[in-house]
């Protein structure tokens, strides 16, 4: 029998009858594209016009672009030559995006960091949405998208984005089964699965930010009994299995020494007194302090909280991700200030946890005082304008003075082409020329040229860096018939470009 209409089968016209509040809310677009919108445009403008600088920028986009011409997305290169600091995930996204054109643009190369970029923040939404509610995620979403050293990373071409979305995908997983009651495997999947990737962009740092923040969560809370609900048996052989893979495909082409020294770099940037960038303890206070920024007095306001709370007041959502955020902060902040290598890229995972606890503080502020929830619009907006502005001002002109690519358009310029030498040579400069000119360099040294048999047909090229004058190579040179087309000096070093065509 059919059930018996009901009043909105019945009448065509009970729409009408709806008040305009329910129409309103009925037509509404989800929140988080309007966070989409946003974030996106933040991302990718301000990346436009952009060019591979001296940074490490030059050299993770020639290992991406030696990847997208060769077809080996297993081992990084650079210049031909294994470079193993990290596993090759976090190139692949740069690879693919490379390999869709024959000469790629730079920003080609920046474009897959601003999608992460924006996906991050997605993703700290959700956390703040599954952990409180769905406007303090929305506002630790905006934060985030607007912190400016958030902002500088993703300007720029490096694995680092690609470790941190790994890392809040991660901790979105945990969070989410955390506090779901069913289906809750499918979320721990993604919090193995995602630590998995983590660890495949740049090795074991994307394991252990994931896995100390949730077990620390779960030991300060003295929630034990939540860890036999992580499926460690299943977790644990989802975890393995992408890794698995690499590792396979790895020792089948170059053996089983190639994985060692890509543990061992993880290792030994942690533990060794020697690594690069070595720094004191309190090196990362100054650099949280301004990467913060314009956000940075906001968790001062949950400190202020908490403190006049009655210790009686019943916790709530908002608590709970607070205590999540906080933990979060604190196990990378403490496990990165004992690390031996510094540096202040490396605090990229503190960013989201930063803006959960900044969208807390802003919460209980607009409870306290109702009128600044008006402000938010406003201030979006003149914080998006600031940083345009800042780009095209500011960055832009000074990247364009670092850049690589008027260097190596002299080159492809040459109506005669012959080889191309690099001398010595950084792992920057190295980068650069791979992915300007889309092929390995070789690199020879001051005995290969002073060399009787050196070969040098017509046409031939010469990049040398920081020219120091040595007369015996430059008269040798000359003898060759090299002469100097141009020189053009990239953060206080001279590139001098030298070539023997008539």
């Amino acid at each position: 029998m059919d059930a018996p209409p009901t009043p909105e089968t019945s009448n065509p016209d009970f729409d009408t009858l709806k008040s305009p509040s329910e129409k309103r809310k009925k037509r509404r677009l989800p929140v988080w594209l309007f966070l989409l919108i946003f974030t996106l445009s933040l991302r990718v403008i301000p990346i436009l016009n952009s060019e591979l600088s001296i940074h490490d920028t030059a050299r993770v986009a020639g290992i991406a672009r030696e990847m997208a011409f060769t077809g080996n997305y297993f081992i990084p290169r650079l210049n031909g030559q294994n470079f193993l600091e990290y596993p090759s995930l976090g190139y692949l996204p740069i690879a693919l995006f490379l390999s869709t054109s024959k000469n790629p643009p730079d920003f080609l190369a920046i474009l897959p960091i601003a999608l992460l970029g924006t996906a991050t923040v997605l993703l700290t939404f959700l956390i703040g949405k599954v952990l409180a509610n769905e406007r303090v995620g929305l506002m630790a979403g905006f934060i985030l998208a607007t912190m400016s050293g958030f902002f500088i990373l993703h300007r720029r071409c490096l694995v680092d984005p690609m470790l941190l979305f790994f890392t809040v995908l991660s901790l979105y997983g945990f969070a989410a089964g955390y506090r779901t009651s069913s289906r809750r495997f499918r979320f721990f999947a993604i919090f193995y699965l995602a630590m998995a990737g983590g660890f495949l962009s740049k090795g074991l740092i994307g394991v252990a930010i994931p896995a100390a923040t949730a077990l620390i969560f779960l030991i300060v809370r003295r929630d034990l009994a939540a860890i036999r609900k992580l499926y460690l048996g299943r977790g644990i052989l989802l975890f393995l299995l992408p890794i698995a893979l690499w590792m396979g495909g790895v020792w089948w082409l170059e053996g089983p020494d190639l994985i060692k020294e890509s543990v061992r770099q993880s290792l030994w940037r942690f533990v060794s007194s020697s690594a690069d960038h070595s720094e004191l303890v309190h090196f990362y206070f100054i650099p949280v302090l301004l990467n913060t920024l314009p956000w940075t007095p906001l968790p001062l306001v949950w400190l202020w909280y908490r403190w006049r709370r009655p210790r009686s007041e019943e916790s709530s959502s908002l608590d709970l991700l607070a205590f999540f955020a906080l933990v979060w902060f604190l196990t990378i902040f403490v496990g990165l200030s004992m690390a031996s290598a510094k540096r202040t890229l490396y605090i990229a995972p503190l960013y989201p946890p930063s803006a959960l606890l900044a969208a807390f503080a802003w919460a209980r502020l607009c409870e306290k005082f109702p009128n600044a929830k008006r402000l938010e619009t406003y201030g979006m907006i003149v914080l998006f304008f600031a940083y345009v502005s800042v780009h095209f001002i500011i960055l832009l002109p000074s990247e364009k003075k670092d850049s690589f690519r008027p260097v190596f358009e002299v080159i492809r310029n040459q109506k005669v082409h012959g080889p191309v030498y690099l001398y010595g040579g950084t792992e920057s400069l190295q980068g650069a020329a791979v992915f300007y000119l889309g092929k390995t360099i070789p690199v020879r040294n001051r005995t290969d040229l002073l060399q009787e048999g050196f070969e040098a047909p017509s046409g031939t090229i010469l990049v040398i860096p920081f020219f120091t004058g040595d007369e015996q190579l430059l008269a040798n040179l000359r003898a060759k018939g090299f002469r100097l087309l141009t020189e053009k000096t990239v953060r206080k070093i001279s590139l001098r470009i030298y070539s023997n065509s008539p």
